[in-house]
């Protein structure tokens, strides 16, 4: 009985209007369970940009996977890493204190996503300098500080700085991040020229405009050590990254987001690295 259902049905999505419906239950399989997260998330008092989530199982080992390939440092060294700071009390517990007084983001979990792979790169090739543009309210400047502090407890110190055009921007960078991180305001172009310090490793996370992120690693190139590493946050969306990469002759990867029971498809990790060997981190 049922192989004869299967045999009609297969008959009736050869025609007009059963075959459009079959392709619509093709897409549902797709799409519906975010509509139902997403309208789960639309009633909550969380964020409305940069959104928290963690990664799946699965996406975490691929990010592990291209921070070793990257930084030639043991896989399993760099999943320690990604253990350490998805365990991370301390971390965990000033991020939430920080911002969940906010009665607009009392359901929020803020967990980190892709900026796990931020922290592992951070603590994989324990650079001196890092420079992110664009903190925002800062939860990628802790994380990021937070492997800088990990690195000099190891004996390898190293400093942070932030840029953000928004006065009010960094809140989280308080209380002992300021020992080893600090936030410059105003423009990321006018603050990156100013900067003297010889650059390890950058994040571009600020203005999302393809145009303004290829200003900023044009004016980073004379700034980068001899290894550095630069980390698009935009790189899922434009090609300025890339584009940077091969017109330097430097090595380009794309990591992708997978969140994990999140109705966001997800960002992603660009990676710019030097492509010789004898430049390598």
């Amino acid at each position: 009985m049922k192989s004869a259902f299967i045999g009609i049905a297969k008959q009736l999505v050869r025609f007009w209007p059963f075959r459009q419906l079959y392709r619509i239950t093709i897409l549902s399989r797709y799409f519906w369970p975010n509509i139902i997260r997403g309208f789960s998330w639309s009633l909550r008092r969380t964020e409305t940009s940069n959104f928290y989530y963690d990664l799946t199982p699965r996406n975490l080992l691929e990010l592990s996977n291209f921070v070793s390939v990257v930084t030639k440092v043991e896989l399993s060294k760099v999943s320690e890493y990604v253990d350490e700071v998805r365990n991370d009390s301390d971390l965990s517990d000033h991020i939430r204190t920080n911002l969940l007084s906010d009665k607009q983001m009392k359901d929020s979990r803020m967990l980190l996503g892709r900026r796990i792979g931020w922290y592992a790169f951070v603590r994989a090739t324990k650079p001196k300098i890092v420079v992110e543009t664009g903190v925002h309210q800062g939860i990628g400047a802790v994380t990021l500080i937070r492997a800088l502090e990990k690195n000099a407890l190891e004996g390898f110190p190293g400093r942070y700085f932030g840029t953000d055009i928004d006065p009010g921007a960094g809140a989280l960078v308080s209380g002992k991040f300021r020992d080893t991180g600090q936030v410059l305001y105003g423009d990321s172009l006018e603050s990156l020229g100013k900067l003297s310090e010889e650059i390890d490793l950058f994040v571009n996370d600020s203005d999302h405009s393809a145009e303004y992120e290829s200003r900023e690693y044009e004016l980073i190139d004379a700034k980068l050590s001899k290894g550095a590493l630069i980390l698009g946050d935009n790189s899922h969306a434009t090609d300025s990254l890339i584009n940077y990469s091969q017109s330097k002759g430097r090595g380009f990867l794309l990591f992708r987001e997978e969140p994990h029971n999140h109705w966001y498809p997800g960002a992603g990790i660009g990676v710019s690295f030097p492509s010789s060997t004898s430049e390598a981190v």
